[in-house]
């Protein structure tokens, strides 16, 4: 059998052991003795038993504390991980919104500056138009004033563009139907259309452009209600018909038709060399359309070009992007 005499246990056994051997044991006291012994030696146990259950008690309690502490330190480290994560998500949140605030003082600064040069590069505009028109004053040719008064136009039609631009909240876009409308409003006061009962009618799209696509659009237009003004009606009333819209997924259609009188027996429109007609031609290559002239119980005139789905940042949810 084997003792382990680092127990505690042991030494209680030991002791209890020891006592009882130093008893005197007489043959009168046996039957006294052997019961006093089982007192001894059940105490002893009871007291070896108690011993086990202290010390089992302080071992299981060292463990829960132990189990305790170990969970708080743990705790501990993960409250620290936390708070280094919370400060560096804080320090990131900062500085994404110092970003965000830069971003936006810089886009307010850029559309501001778009602003500025459009309103400067309108009342430039303004400014030859003056210019003409104070030329045309000490003219006496006929002809030459005509000429003058239709560059006049076409500058106007260019300074609507930038008015528009500056006036809307966007700097990337115009709504094309605005435009035309008060394009055409301009040219019917300048050509008292009215007097001469020359009507106009529209059907416009929402479409919207940006300046790349706007300013060659307003050209043409100014290019085919100034003739038609000028030659279909030449000694009855009539009406001139603006519609613009999309033909398909990907292109837009403009359409300048009137009642008038037609075009001229032999009319080549390649053989055409006026300015006018020059520019047309010219504008619709800028547009990267197809342009054309024909007669239909009038004049019509067709130009179709691709849509422009993307202005700069803004998006024309009504036409899908160029391929």
């Amino acid at each position: 059998m084997n003792f382990n005499i680092n127990l505690p246990r042991f030494y209680c056994k030991l002791v209890l052991t020891g006592f009882l051997h130093l008893i005197p044991v007489s043959a009168p006291a046996q039957h006294y003795n052997r019961i006093t012994y089982d007192i001894l030696w059940t105490k002893g146990s009871l007291l070896i038993v108690k011993w086990d259950f202290i010390t089992t008690s302080v071992v299981v309690l060292l463990i829960i504390l132990g189990i305790v502490y170990t969970g708080y330190r743990q705790k501990q480290q993960i409250n620290y991980q936390l708070w280094l994560k919370e400060k560096e998500v804080i320090g990131q949140n900062q500085v994404v919104q110092q970003l965000t605030v830069d971003k936006d003082r810089l886009i307010d600064e850029k559309d501001w500056l778009l602003k500025e040069v459009h309103h400067r590069v309108k009342n430039n505009l303004q400014i030859v138009m003056s210019l003409l028109n104070t030329q045309s004053a000490f003219l006496k040719n006929n002809a030459a004033i005509a000429a003058i008064r239709e560059s006049q136009n076409r500058v106007q039609a260019i300074a609507l563009i930038h008015q528009k631009l500056y006036s809307n909240s966007s700097v990337a876009y115009i709504d094309i139907a605005v435009y035309i409308s008060e394009l055409v409003n301009y040219l019917a006061d300048s050509y008292e259309t009215h007097d001469r009962g020359i009507r106009f009618e529209q059907q416009i799209e929402p479409v919207k452009m940006d300046v790349a696509q706007a300013i060659p659009v307003g050209l043409m237009l100014n290019e085919a209600i100034t003739n038609a003004i000028k030659y279909a009606f030449p000694n009855k009333r009539g009406y001139i018909n603006i519609s613009l819209g999309t033909l398909d997924d990907n292109n837009i259609m403009l359409t300048i038709a009137d009642d008038g009188i037609g075009l001229p027996q032999g009319f080549d429109i390649k053989e055409t060399s006026s300015l006018g007609m020059e520019m047309m031609k010219a504008l619709s290559k800028q547009l990267d359309g197809s342009f054309k002239m024909e007669n239909n119980n009038g004049v019509v005139i067709t130009l179709i070009f691709r849509a422009e789905r993307k202005f700069g940042n803004i998006e024309n949810e009504n036409y899908p992007a160029r391929f």
